[in-house]
């Protein structure tokens, strides 16, 4: 399975046959784009959009997180009204209950960056996947949609000193420099472990990575 963790077609292919049984249901190809398009639809007024949210409600179990960062485009300037969609698994590792399915995911939110780029969102750490031997690492799955450029994913948010993290994904993260995918969690106030990751709207990557029906092709 260790090739499930290339940004690549086999990282595409491993999402794919995780969701297998979800798959058969006729809704499944569609779930993720009709809980982007709601998320659209209820905040079509910009000015209403949250730059900042809490995925994870209080009384989740896990340990609580808060990242922050900032968007910018290729000439480093702050890019605002960029849709983040996350969605992750909880501290046991399941994406949704009694059926296991990311595309289901019970933690998940969209954020948009701010007149100045930035956006923030709370959650709890994710957990390993439950059902796997060799899980990958702990993550949280995000798309990007830039306004005038296509609905796309980027690497998933990983965790500094996580297990099951690989030297190719030490390597990619050092090359990427600032906007590395690895974020570093130091301990804040009311024992809230704070992390930031910045992005790169980058117009290539995201007809590269653009999805269909809300979902990897």
């Amino acid at each position: 399975m260790k090739h499930l963790l290339l940004p690549s077609e086999g990282r595409r292919q491993f999402i794919k046959n995780v969701t297998g049984f979800a798959c058969t249901l006729p809704f499944a190809p569609r779930y993720l784009s009709f809980l982007q398009l709601q998320s659209q639809h209820k905040f079509a007024n910009a000015a209403q959009r949250p730059t900042r949210i809490d995925i994870a409600e209080q009384q989740e179990p896990g340990e609580r997180i808060l990242i922050r960062g900032m968007v910018y485009d290729l000439a480093d300037k702050p890019v605002p009204n960029v849709r983040i969609f996350l969605y992750q698994t909880d501290s046991a590792g399941h994406y949704s209950r009694p059926v296991n399915s990311p595309r289901q995911a019970r933690l998940r939110g969209t954020v948009w960056s701010n007149a100045q780029g930035a956006y923030e969102f709370s959650s709890i750490q994710p957990g390993h996947y439950a059902d796997m031997k060799e899980p990958p690492p702990m993550h949280i799955h995000v798309h990007l949609q830039a306004p005038g450029l296509p609905d796309h994913w980027v690497d998933s948010y990983y965790f500094a000193g996580a297990p099951h993290l690989q030297e190719r994904d030490l390597s990619r993260a050092r090359e990427l420099g600032r906007f590395s995918n690895i974020i570093q969690l130091t301990t804040g106030p009311a024992d809230v472990r704070r992390g930031v990751r910045h992005f790169r709207i980058d117009p290539a990557l995201a007809e590269r990575n653009q999805l269909v029906d809300g979902w990897y092709r």
